[in-house]
Formats: structure tokens, C-alpha cells, sequence
């Protein structure tokens, strides 16, 4: 199989169905660079049939000329008990859509007629894997169990994809969900060791650089007025709920655009400044429960432990948020 020069790049998007994901998949869906092959599906900021729907809803909004593949897959973290974001997200993961209605009283958000593919997402991955070899990126927006599964069922299929780029863990920043964790490792640690482990080429996008690239209330509302369409409304009420809950716990009326970043990144790799690191997820820790720890001592040994990730440590925000305003609000 041979992919020409200045083609798009064939890529699978793993996601949980949040309000950053649904962002992230309007990037993907409006970008010339990428190829959209097949959305998996997994258990994370909300259920897994939820996060479907969530994904079928953006489809539906962006309305794109070819709908690629939604697969289902993980339920459930692989040895932890579900945990999820609802209280950030909203009950149903995308701002509780529900509560909007037009002027004549009929639901905004109607009941879709579209649905997810009947294949197991893990099935989709590793398909793709072999079809597409090392063209495949995966781009991970949720916790790692589908990716981590894929891996055990057949890490031999896994290891010839191009790259995964993870929207996952922290470096050298405290984490969001516990002191010690970003949310999508915490979920599902073990997954993410497994994906650490596995030998394939991973880009870590994590809260060293998505807390720097900031949305505000402002934008999103003036985008509404400056463009009103189908997605600006969407935008603006899917990130209602989402968006209060930084104004209440951290004083800053917005959000932060965690995986629209590694849509970026997957994108636009010039976006990030990363630095070659050997990282490892802790499982087992009392306190310390998906803590993602780089070994960044000036001893480290190379030899034993070579690095297995590029953390990204810096972004240019600017060009960042110019590009995801021209994807997402053109």
C-alpha cells in the first residue's frame, strides 16, 4: 500500500464523548491534513453508549461528506472501578443539550437517526492497523483501555501504526483530578502503563501544555454572533455547563482545550516543544494513583530505560488558537 506525498494522514480518533472531545472532532472533521478513517468509543467522561451518541451528534451537526466508521468498545476501565466527569460535563457528557429548544418549543437537539457501527471498536484499531501500517495515527482523547486492549489482543498489529498521540497525564505540572493525576490516566492507569510499554512511537500532549491554551466565554460568544451557524450555536451550548465549572472553581469563565490541542499537535507537530522521555504510570499508589512519572534526573539511564514517549513541554498558543479558530469556527 502506498500513501502518496501531501495525501491526508489516515487516522483513528479514540475518544469519551466530552465537550473538548466534541471540539476536537469538529477540528478533525474540517481539516484537509487528516483523513478521519473511524471514531472509536470508550467509557470515560461519561458511559460508553452515551459517548457514542455524543459522537454521532457532531457528525450530525458538521455534517460531513463521508461519515466515517463509530465503533463502540471498552465499557469500563480494565482493573478500576468507572469513574467519570458528568459533574464537569454535564449528565449526558455534552452540556446537557436537552434544555434547549427553539422558538417554537420543539427540542434543539432533536433525536438522532444515525448509529453507531455494529464492528467492536477493537476490531476497528486493529484493522486499521493492518490496512494502514505506519500512515496510522491514532489520536487517544479519553482513557487508554481501548488502545491498552488492542494492545493485549494483538501488540504485534499495534507496533506497525505510525504514532499515538495521547491527550494524557502531566510532567512537570501538578494534575486536574487528584494532586498527583490527570483525569484520563487516573481513569484507567493500567491502560496507560500498557500503552507506555508497548514500543509504539507516542506523543505525550498533556496538562504541561493544555493548561496553556485557553478558551474564554467571550469568544465563544462573539464567534456566535460574528458566525452564527449550525456549530457556533452547538459550541456555544455544548460548553455552557463545561465552562461554569472553571468560572466557579477557578475564577476563569472559559475552559482549556485539552484535546482540540492534540488534535493540533496531530495537525501541526511544529505547534509543540517536546522533549524525548522515558515515563512510566503508576498503578498501584495510595495516593499517587495515575501519576505519570518522566524520568527527567540528569543520571538517567538511557540504556535501561530509553525513552518511550515525546512529552510536549511548551506550545505556541497563538498559532494554536488561530488554527483551532479556522477549523472550528470558519
Amino acid at each position: 500500500m502506498t500513501i502518496l506525498q501531501n495525501q491526508p494522514m489516515p487516522v483513528i480518533i479514540d475518544t469519551d464523548g466530552g465537550v473538548d472531545d466534541a471540539l476536537a472532532l469538529i477540528m478533525a472533521l474540517n481539516s484537509p491534513q487528516l483523513d478521519l478513517k473511524a471514531i472509536t468509543v470508550l467509557a470515560g467522561n461519561i458511559h460508553v453508549d452515551q459517548a457514542a451518541n455524543n459522537v454521532l451528534r457532531v457528525l450530525s451537526i458538521v455534517a460531513p461528506n463521508t461519515l466515517p466508521i463509530v465503533a463502540k468498545g471498552c465499557e469500563k476501565p480494565l482493573v478500576k472501578s468507572p469513574f467519570n466527569a458528568a459533574g464537569i460535563h454535564g449528565a449526558d457528557g455534552l452540556g446537557e443539550l436537552d434544555q434547549f429548544k427553539a422558538a417554537d418549543g420543539t427540542a434543539s437537539y432533536p433525536q438522532l437517526t444515525i448509529e453507531p457501527s455494529t464492528e467492536n471498536a477493537i476490531d476497528v484499531i486493529l484493522s486499521a492497523a493492518k490496512e494502514y501500517g505506519d500512515h496510522l495515527n491514532i489520536i487517544a482523547l479519553g482513557p487508554l483501555t481501548n488502545l491498552a486492549t488492542a494492545i493485549q489482543k494483538d501488540a504485534a498489529t499495534m507496533k506497525q501504526i505510525g504514532r499515538i498521540i495521547i491527550m494524557g497525564g502531566a510532567v512537570t505540572v501538578p494534575g486536574n483530578i487528584t494532586a498527583a493525576a490527570e483525569f484520563n490516566f487516573f481513569v484507567d492507569p493500567h491502560a496507560a502503563q500498557i500503552v507506555m510499554e508497548s514500543g509504539i512511537p507516542l506523543t505525550l500532549v498533556g496538562l504541561d501544555v493544555a493548561m496553556k491554551a485557553p478558551l474564554t466565554r467571550q469568544v465563544v460568544e462573539e464567534n456566535l454572533q460574528r458566525r452564527p451557524t449550525k456549530v457556533t450555536q452547538f459550541i456555544a451550548d455544548c460548553t455552557g455547563i463545561y465552562m461554569a465549572f472553571y468560572r466557579d472553581h477557578e475564577g476563569f469563565h472559559g475552559c482549556y482545550l485539552h484535546d482540540p490541542l492534540a488534535m493540533a499537535v496531530a495537525i501541526d507537530p511544529s505547534l509543540v516543544t517536546t522533549e524525548s522521555l522515558y515515563m512510566v504510570v503508576e498503578t498501584e499508589g495510595r495516593f499517587s494513583t495515575g501519576l505519570s512519572l518522566a524520568d527527567r534526573r540528569d543520571r538517567r539511564d538511557d540504556k535501561s530505560h530509553p525513552p518511550n514517549v515525546e512529552a510536549c513541554l511548551d506550545v505556541d498558543t497563538k498559532r494554536f488558537l488561530k488554527l483551532f479558530d479556522k477549523l472550528v469556527c470558519s
